[in-house]
């Protein structure tokens, strides 16, 4: 265990400025392009109506806008650890904040889809490195006595920006002129912290070896695994899945990618690995990353679900989702504000006990918007579930945030919340390409049963008189089919929670004598993934 002379205070390569003034400014910037990544994530989300049919992008091809960001997204979670020690976090992260706000200008100005996934992916690969890169430091910079205050801000900060402010102002930009204006402000802010790394931020927070070569046969086999199953995930409903052979072909080459990734990784002929996988011999390591895993799929639900059952099926505005969607971000962010009482549940039941209240709460989010959902139910029915789900987020990222390093020593935090972070970001993206599936198959099979119903003379099934035209039976069905096909969505969501309970107990118990726990909160995208 790490004492206070351990941390060590490298200033920023200027010598300009002391080491204090180093530590605040790159908590700042860490700040700035965490606050700006979510709030991409949040407004692509809550535009992906609008931003697909300006793209002459189908509904199946609107998820690739999140998937394919969410896996560049894991990738650079992945490399994170071995390319800060290697170039440095002042270079790493000020190169990865200008290369954000660039990408982000080309995703404004792409003319198509193809386009515009290009650079989501390099988007997504910039902006991976912010969240863990932020945990790393609070954790590596600050001493668990004071390393509290500064997280929460953080945390607020984040919280804020993206997941209250972000819906509402990009839904208002999407209205009144484009989602395009959405990248405005997130680029911005990015250059803003590539300045601050590259004036003030110390290449090394802790005293590392920048000599050791990068793992380059590793970052081969990760690439190409994660780049396989991204495209089975993009074209597996629209191709028919593993009736084609080409996804089948494509798709074991990505496990044997992946499986040689591992190997690689556990390889003694590999000297300087990539990611210590060895950490899972650990019983806490490996449940949090299956708990990781489930978190990142629950989150998807926010992060995909919830926004686009609010524009398909209650046809509201971007304006009108956005301000729903803050309803989240509000009960996130006075969770985070009224931090103390969160700080006494923890000494009375423990962080293991804590994640299992918040699971709790998305099941009762979840099972709410489920009984809830007609093609118009009133917006005030939808505010509990909301709130509840931001609880949710508040709660239990940050919570199993705190379990799951409890034990990790501190010259391991990076490799480990690599790892972790990437599990989670992985779940995300599975989260979302299964939810899109369920909705599309769900769909028809509610269709097939009403028109079997109709077919019956049963139509009060459909709220409709007996007779109808086609044209408004169809519309009839396609809504109705959506309603409850949205609803079973909520209602898998249910259980994925309820699956995540069981591994819960698997986790340590962490106590704290006194003083508040070093908690490190992070929201969705990461969702993204959030998380």
């Amino acid at each position: 265990m790490m004492t206070q002379s351990d941390y060590v205070r490298l200033p920023s390569p200027g010598g300009a400025s002391g080491p204090q003034v180093s530590r605040a400014a790159t908590a700042a910037a860490l700040t700035l392009a965490s606050a700006a990544e979510t709030w991409t994530t949040s407004g692509v989300s809550l535009s992906l109506t609008d931003l697909t049919g300006t793209l002459s992008a189908s509904s199946d091809e609107a998820t690739w806008v999140l998937t394919v960001y969410m896996s560049a997204f894991a990738i650079s979670v992945a490399l994170s650890h071995r390319l800060s020690v290697r170039f440095g976090n002042r270079r790493y992260l000020g190169v990865c904040a200008a290369l954000y706000a660039l990408s982000s200008i080309g995703c404004a100005l792409s003319p198509g889809l193809a386009v515009f996934l290009f650079f989501r992916a390099i988007e997504g690969f910039a902006g991976g490195v912010f969240l863990v890169r932020a945990f790393v430091f609070f954790t590596q910079q600050f001493e668990p006595s004071v390393r509290a205050k500064p997280l929460i801000g953080y945390a607020i900060v984040y919280f804020f920006l993206g997941r209250f402010l972000s819906p509402i102002v990009c839904g208002w930009l999407a209205d009144i002129a484009s989602w395009r204006m959405l990248f405005v402000l997130p680029s911005m802010l990015m250059l803003v912290a590539a300045v601050l790394f590259s004036r003030y931020s110390a290449d090394h927070w802790m005293e590392e070896d920048a000599g050791e070569p990068l793992d380059y046969a590793g970052i081969m086999f990760l690439v190409f695994g994660a780049a396989c199953l991204q495209t089975v995930l993009s074209r597996g409903e629209v191709d028919g899945w593993f009736e084609s052979s080409a996804l089948l072909a494509i798709t074991l080459a990505g496990i044997g990618g992946n499986v040689l990734f591992v190997l690689w990784q556990l390889s003694p002929r590999n000297q300087y690995p990539l990611l210590d996988l060895f950490v899972f011999r650990h019983a806490t390591a490996r449940a949090a990353a299956v708990l990781g895993f489930l978190i990142g799929v629950l989150l998807a639900g926010s992060l995909y679900v919830i926004p686009q059952y609010l524009r398909s099926i209650e046809t509201h505005s971007a304006l009108q989702t956005g301000v729903l969607l803050s309803i989240g971000g509000t009960a996130a962010v006075l969770v985070l504000c009224g931090f103390r009482p969160v700080v006494l549940l923890f000494a009375k039941i423990g962080g293991g006990g804590v994640l299992l209240f918040s699971l709790f709460v998305e099941i009762a989010s979840q099972l709410l918007f489920a009984h809830y959902l007609t093609p118009d139910t009133p917006d005030r029915f939808l505010w509990l579930p909301l709130a509840l789900n931001g609880v949710f987020i508040a709660l239990s990222v940050p919570t199993l945030g705190i379990v799951a390093f409890a034990n990790i020593e501190n010259d391991q935090a990076s490799n480990a919340r690599a790892m972790y972070y990437g599990c989670r970001q992985f779940g995300a993206s599975i989260g979302v390409t299964c939810a899109a599936v369920l909705i599309d198959r769900r769909m028809s099979l509610h269709s097939s049963r009403l028109l079997d119903a109709f077919a019956n003379r049963d139509s009060s099934i459909l709220g409709t008189a007996a007779v109808m035209t086609d044209r408004a039976l169809a519309g009839a069905i396609r809504r109705q089919s959506s309603v409850l096909s949205y609803a079973d969505v909520f209602y898998a969501m249910t259980v994925v929670a309820v699956v995540t309970l069981f591994f819960v107990p698997l986790l340590p118990p962490v106590a704290y004598a006194s003083g508040e726990p070093a908690v490190e909160p992070s929201p969705s995208q990461s969702l993204g993934a959030t998380g």
